[in-house]
């Protein structure tokens, strides 16, 4: 009896330890990443982990001043291993951290993008820039490399056989063979990602039931890396992908309604998505990626961005929906144009403010693009066409002034024609992703047309009218 009563208090006794090791949170280690390069000395890094990328969301983990002699010294506390990158113009360049350890790590010496990295905005270069020094040829940094190659073979492969889909299982089947030590949650999860965005590119629509049902298997890992390359790529363009199709009148019929509920509903039935972080992030994606596709109008999209974040449970997610709503419906018609300065090729500053009681025409662009010159042509004629009525402000970023006097000589003269000071902050400040980029604004200084803006017949029109009423 007392043997017995002796087994029963020691079970309790194990379970007591084993519920408080699971209730208890893992106690954070300190991570250390160092390293040295002169051309950074007296400057601030910063080290960041990704938490999504639908906005390219990150969050900072540790900044670091570099020393006179260039030694940087990062230090952070974290519970769970990630990834971490320095932010730069194009580039990341990850390394695998885990608590408790330390990084020596080495960084490019400090460069300016050329011209044509700057204008393409999905410029990667061709070597790591933030990477291990001498790494353990046995570490999991350099485990990591070898997967990532071994990935892109595999792949290049599976292009070969035009995805056959014996090639494409064997692929990974051999990802998983080759790899198999890659076994922490984080780099099987990792691992678990690569394999089924393999299987994702070369599936054709029927077996892409497959890859939902193991994605929603899998899960999410926010700060996972594989797992955004993999959302992004499986759910793109998902609506328009699904143009003429049955699902895609269901999709429109849930978007004209604006009908949050019926789209979270949808996403499960028919892509069998019951985990609910992963379900409320693949809505919050397809419905974003509805605004660059000029499928329904913009108003439509937000208004569906607004009822999701309504409807959702994960206040994370909440947050992101209204954040996408603002991004894509920040269309800026009726708020008033941020002043910007520039300097004409004599060197004299001006600011917007200056032609403020004209309609302003903005014309952010760069004359190493083929469609600045007949650009500045037709807004020459539109100029002298509208004189005193409306000014043209041709402002060029990243730009040399001799390529700029090359491209405006022998026009009338009458336009404005400035160089950024600071191009990077001009693009921003106005939301110029693209270059050229237009902006119609009124006379009290306030947006009237931007994405339509393009100078042609059509805005030929427009003006037309707005002068011929006044």
């Amino acid at each position: 009896m007392k043997m017995q009563e002796r087994f029963i208090k020691n079970k309790c006794a194990l379970g007591l330890i084993l519920m408080l090791l699971y209730v208890c949170p893992t106690h954070a280690a300190k991570i250390v990443v160092s390293g040295k390069n002169e051309s950074y000395a007296g400057e601030t890094l910063e080290l960041r982990r990704y938490t999504e990328k639908i906005l390219n969301g990150s969050e900072s983990v540790a900044t670091a001043k570099v020393g006179k002699e260039g030694d940087f010294r990062f230090e952070f506390d974290l519970t769970n291993e990630c990834q971490v990158f320095l932010p730069g113009d194009a580039q990341r360049g990850y390394i695998y951290v885990e608590p408790g350890k330390s990084y020596v790590v080495e960084i490019p010496n400090k460069r300016v993008r050329t011209l044509s990295e700057k204008l393409q905005p999905y410029f990667e270069p061709n070597e790591y820039l933030f990477f291990i020094q001498n790494p353990d040829k046995k570490g999991v940094n350099m485990k990591f490399l070898q997967f990532e190659d071994a990935f892109d073979f595999f792949t290049m492969k599976c292009l070969a056989s035009k995805g056959d889909a014996d090639t494409v299982q064997y692929s990974v089947s051999e990802l998983n063979r080759i790899f198999a030590d890659l076994s922490t949650k984080f780099q099987k999860n990792y691992k678990d990602y690569r394999c089924l965005l393999l299987k994702a590119q070369f599936s054709d629509p029927v077996q892409m039931n497959s890859v939902y049902s193991e994605f929603a298997k899998l899960g999410v890992d926010k700060t996972n890396p594989a797992f955004w390359d993999l959302f992004n790529n499986v759910f793109y363009n998902l609506i328009p992908n699904t143009l003429g199709s049955e699902d895609f009148y269901v999709f429109k019929k849930i978007i004209e309604t604006s009908n949050a509920k019926m789209l979270l509903m949808h996403i499960q039935e028919r892509y069998k998505i019951t985990d609910v972080e992963l379900k409320e992030l693949v809505a919050i994606k397809i419905v974003g990626d509805l605004a660059a596709a000029e499928i329904f109008d913009n108003k439509l999209v937000v208004k569906m961005l607004q009822n999701l974040s309504a409807a959702m449970t994960m206040a994370e997610n909440k947050e992101l929906a209204l954040n996408v709503a603002a991004t894509v419906g920040s269309t800026l018609v009726g708020e008033g144009a941020p002043n910007l300065v520039g300097n004409d090729l004599n060197g004299k500053k001006h600011e917007l403010t200056e032609f403020l009681g004209k309609y302003i025409y903005l014309n952010i662009c760069n004359t190493r693009l083929m469609k600045t010159e007949k650009d500045l042509k037709i807004l020459d004629r539109f100029q002298q066409t509208f004189d005193g009525q409306l000014q043209v402000v041709n402002i060029f970023v990243y730009d040399e002034k001799e390529n700029v006097e090359k491209a405006t000589k022998g026009l009338s003269g009458k336009m404005q024609v400035w160089l950024a000071p600071e191009s990077d902050v001009l693009r921003k400040v106005y939301n110029a992703r693209a270059i050229p980029s237009y902006y119609l604004i009124d006379t009290e200084g306030k947006f009237v047309l931007l994405r339509k803006a393009e100078p042609n017949d059509e805005l030929r029109y427009l003006l037309l009218n707005i002068f011929d009423n006044k």
